[in-house]
């Protein structure tokens, strides 16, 4: 056999390296802008409650007004602050993640904020 130089084995090493860490970056980037198209976040007060879904007054930047929104909540919904959709009530502020698909907007993540959690600003600059 022939003796392979220490620095052409070095050189073969590294290049396969760099396209290793090439081909993993390039994948972790089409997984995450796959990820951001279809998921969306939203936040609002929700104004009515009916089964399977709720719908959220919430402001829509495009149109520079508030407009009620319908989302769907399903059974792979996951809830924080609450146990259920049946634990809240009109007026609760919420936060959401959502898929939009074929129109309809589903809920992933359904999150109640909690009321009197916030420090007021007078009370911070008191301390």
């Amino acid at each position: 056999m022939f003796p392979l130089k220490k620095g052409c084995v070095m050189r073969k090493l590294m290049a396969v390296m760099f396209l290793f860490l090439s081909f993993v970056l390039v994948n972790v980037n089409i997984s995450r802008a796959q990820e951001d198209d279809n998921d969306k976040f939203s936040f609002g007060t929700v104004v009515a409650i009916a089964e399977g879904q709720v719908t959220i007054k919430e402001y829509d930047f495009a149109n520079d007004a508030d407009v009620n929104v319908v989302y769907a909540v399903t059974a792979e919904t996951e809830f924080g602050n609450i146990n259920a959709l049946t634990d809240l009530a009109v007026n609760d502020d919420i936060v959401i993640d959502y898929v939009e698909k074929d129109g309809k907007r589903s809920i992933s993540t359904l999150v109640k904020e909690e009321k009197g959690t916030e420090v007021p600003v007078a009370a911070e600059a008191a301390e």
